[in-house]
């Protein structure tokens, strides 16, 4: 059986662990998963034996393409109509939860419960669970994202003109070679940041010029084939650095380094995050790094496991434990207002023996 219909056997199974009949699959990536359809629209239906994707007209083709082989695919004029019709032999049918607006609910709830002893049931998003561990060609996918967005690094390095240039202009210019470069665009909105504004860990690019003498913090991904990559540099823009900035980057880095080292499957999630943080914590700057060390990437830019702190009741699709196949991201940073922040980003596959980075950009400091 190929790898990719192992996924709704396996969703089968879970399926009939939480006593539902019929699940109703709407949220996109999740659909993309289990079904390949790279669309904006679409419902899926799974069922004990069968499945169904329903859309409208305007992905009949690209439907037809893109759906797996064991998926039947259904293009109705309604397309609501459709789903009710095939939602209707389930007595339990499960809803995402995560994913299902109060408004589809009710709707669903109006059509199919008020008169027939059906019962909506809502499911944790366990496809989450499925897609946290990638097989090899999801990671050849995000592999290839990877180097896209490090050959784009080093165009950076001969773009920049601080000065002349904006925040803006050196983002467009970014975001311009992922395209040239066989990526379909950004993983997320690319964040360039200069001087102090580096601090904001999700800096907005703005039409501010690249300074000179201070740090620029460039965070930033692409998709290829659906799968996203996600890296972080932060150099300086000078030929004399400020010997705090200095001081912080090598902690950060250090750290990087120390997680990435002590990555394993089996380990837990928040104790890898540990790792990075005692280590800032006992270098005098744990008040300054207080986001979480990382996160899954695949066909979302924010996906499961996440590297954070234990802090209270997890949600329920946290996973705590790292896996062999899961694709994160390990991303250290120190954020000083008065000076600026440090983030160092590398995506590292977690395999048998350690992690895999698949970044190649330089980590050490460069100077601009």
């Amino acid at each position: 059986m190929q790898p990719a219909a192992q996924r709704l056997q396996r969703y089968r199974a879970w399926m009939r662990d939480q006593g539902v009949d019929l699940a109703l699959i709407t949220h996109l990536p999740n659909i993309r998963y289990l079904a390949n359809f790279s669309g904006s629209a679409g419902y899926l239906l799974v069922r004990p034996r069968r499945a169904y994707f329903v859309s409208d007209f305007r992905y009949r083709e690209q439907a037809h393409q893109e759906v797996f082989p064991w998926i039947e695919v259904r293009i109705p004029r309604e397309v609501l109509r459709e789903v009710l019709r095939l939602l209707r032999p389930g007595r339990r049918i499960g809803l995402e939860a995560d994913h299902t607006t109060l408004r589809f609910y009710r709707f669903l709830e109006g059509a199919l419960t008020r008169r027939a002893s059906r019962k909506l049931v809502p499911l944790s998003d366990q496809v989450l669970h499925l897609r946290a561990v990638k097989d090899e060609q999801e990671i050849a996918r995000i592999r290839k994202a990877q180097e896209i967005t490090d050959r784009i690094f080093q165009d950076v390095l001969n773009l920049v003109e601080p000065e002349r240039m904006t925040e803006l202009d050196l983002a467009a210019e970014m975001e311009y070679r992922m395209k040239k470069y066989g990526a379909s665009g950004p993983s997320f909105p690319t964040i360039v940041a200069s001087g102090t504004h580096t601090a904001l860990p999700h800096a907005q690019p703005r039409l501010v010029k690249i300074a000179r003498n201070a740090p620029l913090l460039l965070d930033f991904g692409c998709v290829y084939q659906g799968y996203a990559s996600d890296m972080t540099r932060t150099v300086w823009i000078g030929s004399q650095v400020d010997p705090e900035f200095e001081k912080i980057y090598h902690i950060v880095n250090d750290a990087r380094a120390r997680a990435i080292e002590a990555a394993r499957p089996g380990m837990s999630t928040a104790d890898l995050d540990e790792v990075a943080r005692a280590y800032i914590r006992k270098r005098g700057y744990g008040e300054a790094f207080g986001h979480s060390l990382g996160h899954g990437v695949g066909l979302e830019i924010h996906e499961a496991p996440w590297l954070a702190p234990r802090r209270g009741k997890r949600p329920e699709q946290f996973i705590s434990r790292l896996q062999v196949g899961n694709v994160v991201t390990i991303e250290p940073g120190i954020y000083l207002p008065h000076l600026g922040g440090v983030r160092i980003e590398d995506l590292v596959v977690i395999r048998p023996d350690g992690a895999e980075v698949l970044t190649r950009s330089p980590r050490e400091l460069i100077r601009l």
